[in-house]
């Protein structure tokens, strides 16, 4: 009867021991082990090296959970036999099958799902010590998944960054605000100058032969604090400041306070952009296509738009969307030439 239940408790409590670190293995978060690195620096790397070799502790827990689980049922019922008879063997191999689903599945792997983060830290240590001794068994799992090309599998960490955002906010972890922008910022990289940019039809430029005086009357119309510096072509030759303007005579023009200007491509994409524009100290670039044909302008404030979702304006901007006011004076355009056409037929 000793031996029966030996043969029960040593089966289950191993078994159970295996659920729990398996459990808690999987449910280390990537953040939590990037958290040690500044923390507690080993315990990261000891970490870090089993989340990307995971296969070799699954396969070292697995094999033993296994082994537990055969030579308990192969004990028991040997014993169930010597000691009750084989008329008790069902009986004995239903109770056996329910205590292993209790209490060395369900209970120890929501133990380890549940208190991962205090047990993360022992886990270094027990799992190598189970990797070196089924060293062997480990070997032979490496085999068998070669020769079913057990490769990784490609996920994608944005898409999982933004999950959570929505998770946290469902949770009231995080508010609205909160998750635009961090999906926003996720999204920088796909995201063109082109689909920014605010279209040449609404900008506002000055010839390089344009006296200051006219400038400075502009500027008192259109409160803009900077205006690009075209030739007849529309090529870019340098950028005016408002600032600049405060000391002028009459005799001076733009090309003569202009100040070189950052001149990118509309392909370039808004994560690209504005590290040019930090590196580089710019609040403003124009935008040209490939043709180099100047398509319009963009700011660092456009940059900020396309982060937190909404526009910025001030006491001196009286619309809010250009891109969209651009294209309605386009179409305005189009329905003035279409009427012309009409009237002169």
């Amino acid at each position: 009867m000793s031996l029966l239940i030996a043969f029960v408790v040593l089966s289950i409590s191993v078994s159970f021991i295996c659920s729990i670190l398996e459990a808690a293995l999987l449910s280390i978060t990537p953040s939590y082990i990037a958290q040690q690195k500044l923390t507690q620096p080993k315990l990261y790397e000891k970490l870090k090296a089993l989340k990307e070799k995971i296969d070799q502790p699954l396969a070292a827990i697995l094999t033993l959970n296994t082994v537990a689980h055969t030579v308990g049922a192969t004990g028991v019922g040997a014993q169930v036999t010597v000691v009750f008879g084989d008329g008790y063997l069902g009986i004995a191999s239903a109770i056996m099958t329910l205590l292993i689903l209790v209490l060395s599945e369900i209970l120890p792997k929501t133990i380890g799902a549940r208190y991962w983060p205090s047990l993360a830290p022992v886990l270094p240590s027990l799992l190598n010590g189970m990797i070196f001794i089924l060293k062997p068994f480990i070997w032979l799992s490496d085999q068998v998944m070669k020769l079913f090309g057990g490769g990784q599998h490609d996920h994608d960490l944005r898409q999982e960054i933004k999950a959570l955002t929505i998770l946290g906010r469902e949770l009231n972890k995080l508010d609205e605000d909160e998750q635009r922008v961090i999906a926003n910022i996720l999204d920088l990289h796909d995201i063109k100058v082109r689909q920014i940019m605010t279209p040449r039809t609404v900008c506002e430029s000055a010839k390089p032969d344009e006296a200051l005086s006219s400038l400075v009357e502009r500027v008192k119309k259109d409160r803009f604090s900077r205006y690009p510096v075209l030739d007849n072509d529309e090529a870019p030759l340098g950028i005016v400041f408002r600032y600049d303007m405060l000391e002028f005579s009459e005799e001076q023009t733009a090309a003569d306070i202009m100040k070189p200007v950052k001149v990118i491509s509309d392909m370039l994409n808004v994560e690209q952009l504005m590290s040019q524009l930090i590196r580089e100290r710019q609040h403003m670039a124009l935008v040209y296509d490939e043709y180099g044909s100047w398509m319009g302008l963009v700011t660092m404030e456009d940059v900020i738009e396309s982060i937190i979702g909404q526009p910025i304006m001030d006491e001196t901007d009286d619309i809010p969307n250009m891109r969209r006011f651009a294209k309605r004076r386009w179409e305005h355009k189009q329905k003035q030439l279409s009427d012309d056409k009409s009237q002169q037929r």
